[in-house]
């Protein structure tokens, strides 16, 4: 089965006896021997579908995770519409999917320990010399993704500045997911795109000479994990096991293998304020 079809099977279930049981601790986890776990596979390299199964830097260092709790992992691979309201339905236990730490979602869900650290980007294809710089979107049709909270949110904020010098985009287009954004980008459908760093560089690792970076917008951010926001002892257990990986050189280690270069975790000062 499918872990959208085993979702919606598992959903099914939950409506019909209205309830879940899923844990608030690793305790609770232990006991069932189970650790359930929502992701949008649709995020490369962080995570993403590869011959029928999940791959990439944040399947990595779930399954060491995993492993070092010594349970089984039951995962769905679900549309980022889905996870973040299904994690409240306590659907998940947690959410293992790359995360912007940002003001709106810090206030409601508890927040592991950064994975990754980046900067948001506009990218177009290579040579069109459309973009001529990050500042003027002049007459540009440009793409993103929808999840609110992400570059989509800097986007809007930006170009709206941007508008007031009359150098705002003619167009903002919206796709579901990092791969449908860049095969937009590619047919001519959208002039240029943002998106995080890691993922355009991803795509131009994918499809050499096609996509160039133009340039960074606003400050660098912090990626991570959430549990339900008042879950925070489950998001302290995960967060310690992130912490070991760092502090013994193997999440660096992913982090060459997946981005080539490496990234400093700090231990605190990467959450907004208002966090849980």
């Amino acid at each position: 089965m499918s872990s959208r079809l085993a979702l919606c099977a598992l959903l099914a279930v939950v409506g019909v006896t209205g309830q879940t049981a899923f844990a608030t601790d690793l305790a609770e986890i232990k006991s069932r021997g189970t650790v359930v776990i929502g992701t949008e596979a649709a995020y490369a390299p962080f995570e993403y579908v590869e011959d029928g199964k999940i791959v990439g830097y944040d399947e990595d260092i779930l399954n060491r995770i995993v492993a070092a709790w010594g349970v089984k992992l039951q995962q769905f691979d679900v549309p980022f519409a889905g996870i973040l309201a299904g994690l409240d339905q306590k659907k998940f236990d947690f959410v293992a999917t790359a995360l912007i730490m940002n003001p709106d979602r810090v206030v409601k869900y508890a927040f592991t320990l950064p994975v990754a650290r980046g900067d948001v980007v506009f990218a177009q294809l290579k040579g069109s010399h459309k973009m001529k710089g990050v500042d003027d979107l002049s007459g540009l049709v440009v793409g993103s993704g929808v999840p609110p909270g992400g570059p989509a949110v800097v986007l809007t904020h930006y170009n709206d500045k941007l508008k007031e010098s009359g150098k705002g985009a003619s167009n903002l287009l919206r796709f579901p997911s990092a791969p449908e954004t860049f095969l937009a980008l590619s047919n001519g459908q959208v002039d240029c795109v943002i998106q995080t760093d890691l993922v355009v560089q991803q795509a131009m690792k994918k499809q050499p000479d096609t996509f160039e970076i133009v340039g960074a917008v606003g400050d660098p951010f912090y990626i991570g994990w959430v549990a339900r926001g008042d879950d925070t002892l489950l998001r302290d257990e995960v967060s310690a096991e992130i912490r070991k990986l760092r502090d013994s050189g193997e999440l660096a280690t992913l982090q060459e293998k997946w981005f080539g270069h490496r990234m400093e975790i700090p231990d605190s000062g990467y959450l907004p304020p208002g966090s849980k």
